[in-house]
């Protein structure tokens, strides 16, 4: 990774700092670095959905298409213990412990497949500094599918990218599993995102994890049900590709949308403060929806997650306000849309890195 160097502009720390004064005013005398009632409850509603699904699929008079939504569902909610508690968690503010933190991320993350201290290292040293940033940012990394930033380099097949992202996105959390995760276990162009983190206890974390994991999804039901292996592993992998698709629709547009800025710095140094970069590269969705808040744990809220990432999820209804109108006051970015707007921009976005001249 690259290290970049924020630009110092007094007017935009200004801004944070008037911003940041407003947040804290607000959350005032409220726990908010760590997990509250709406936090336990939404995460462990997930989680009583994701596993009480699970044992349904062991029953012995449960037909193929009923198990296949069960299974359906198992994976999904699972998902959303992720969104609900393992992204936090990953921040350390579901707990106030840093080990108690580490166990729940751990935990929530058991059904997706994507090794969540690996996930966790990249999120935080990679995406949440440098959003965007080509050789910075691993989400925004060259792949062989899909053009996403005009930094990079066009080829004859993306002018059809956006008709075809979608089967793309089906594969993205296989793709992690069985590919991604192996590569930055074990590449050393990775070796600064795992920096300080003991060797031994990351290939063994790593190991169990992936045991745990395909244990959960694919040994148990092939062990125990009276279906065909064929059928599982079908169920298996159409049940991923699915929960890839909703992953995808609830985070790709948060920063690949049209309007969102890829910032190519003059040397070392980028043209925005921190804080701004921010505000330039995300995107909201739904922010001021209980049910989107729900089901995204929070990550709907983009700007309010990139600017506080110490604080709690489950806060962020109070202060999507105080962004857009602090925002609108020191004439600063602020993308916000539905759900619908967004993936509509997203896929003009891909249309737009489609053209060679992009």
């Amino acid at each position: 990774m690259k290290a970049k160097y924020f630009n110092k502009s007094e007017e935009e720390k200004l801004f944070f700092a008037v911003l940041k004064n407003r947040v804290h005013k607000k959350l005032e005398g409220k726990n908010v670095s760590h997990g509250d009632f709406k936090f336990w409850f939404k995460g462990l509603f997930w989680t009583f959905v994701c596993y009480g699904s699970y044992a349904l699929l062991f029953l012995d008079s449960i037909s193929k298409l009923n198990f296949w939504i069960v299974y359906v569902i198992f994976q999904l909610s699972g998902l959303l213990i992720g969104f609900s508690f393992g992204h936090d968690a990953s921040h350390n503010t579901a707990f106030k412990n840093k080990k108690a933190n580490s166990i729940l991320h751990f935990f929530s993350f058991l059904t997706v497949g994507i090794d969540p201290l690996l996930w966790g290292l990249r999120h935080i040293r990679s995406h949440h500094l440098y959003a965007n940033v080509e050789g910075s940012d691993i989400d925004i990394d060259k792949n062989p599918f899909l053009r996403l930033s005009p930094t990079h380099a066009w080829k004859p097949k993306h002018k059809y990218q956006a008709y075809y992202a979608p089967f793309v996105y089906m594969f993205t959390l296989l793709h992690s599993v069985f590919m991604s995760d192996w590569i930055y276990l074990f590449s050393e162009e990775y070796d600064w995102m795992k920096r300080g983190v003991s060797k031994a206890g990351l290939y063994f974390r790593f190991f169990i994890y992936k045991v745990f994991y395909f244990s959960l999804v694919l040994v148990l039901p092939l062990l125990y049900v009276d279906f065909s292996w064929s059928f599982v592993v079908i169920t298996y992998f159409t049940a991923s590709a699915f929960t890839s698709l909703v992953f995808i629709i609830m985070l790709v547009g948060t920063h690949f949308f049209d309007g969102a800025d890829y910032p190519q710095p003059e040397g070392e140094f980028l043209e925005h403060t921190w804080a701004v970069h921010q505000l330039y590269t995300s995107c909201d969705w739904n922010a001021d929806k209980g049910w989107a808040r729900f089901l995204s744990g929070g990550s709907n809220c983009h700007a309010a997650h990139h600017l506080f990432p110490n604080i709690c999820h489950t806060n962020y209804s109070e202060i999507n306000e105080i962004i857009e109108e602090t925002t609108k006051e020191y004439q600063q970015p602020y993308h916000h849309k539905t759900l619908l707007q967004m993936m509509f921009s997203h896929f003009r976005h891909l249309n737009k890195m489609g053209n060679s001249n992009a």
